[in-house]
């Protein structure tokens, strides 16, 4: 692939999805977040309300193993905590994994099932 050629025949969107399928680590996202005047873009921009989560086309194997290593590392904590006669800390929270449409529509079919349940017994989803 030739980006020289992309650019030349102004193939913008073409040129913008490379760039978007590029991995979070790399020289051209080292440059912008290094960049004065786009990390003062980035900076002004409103903040998301949704917690991040890693990427599905990021997020392989190994991800998911290290992962599954950290949840083991931080679930010994409290029983550290607990030999030394501690009270623990409270519950730690998991590191995210990716979130999907698929996710989302699990939730929103589980949502509505949890409404009509409710709903035999003369709730409302305002209860819930």
């Amino acid at each position: 692939m030739d980006l020289a050629e992309y650019y030349a025949a102004g193939r913008w969107v073409a040129l913008l999805d490379f760039i978007d399928g590029l991995p979070s680590a790399c020289r051209l996202n080292e440059a912008i977040v290094n960049d004065k005047e786009a990390a003062a873009q980035i900076a002004a921009m409103p903040k998301s309300d949704e917690e991040w989560a890693p990427s599905v086309s990021e997020y392989d194997l190994t991800a998911h193993l290290l992962r599954e290593i950290l949840h083991g590392v931080k679930a010994l904590r409290p029983a550290i905590f607990a030999s030394g006669g501690i009270k623990p800390p409270g519950a730690e929270k998991p590191f995210p994994a990716p979130r999907t449409e698929i996710d989302r529509a699990i939730a929103e079919l589980e949502r509505q099932w949890a409404e009509s349940f409710v709903g035999k017994f003369g709730f409302d989803a305002t209860d819930i």
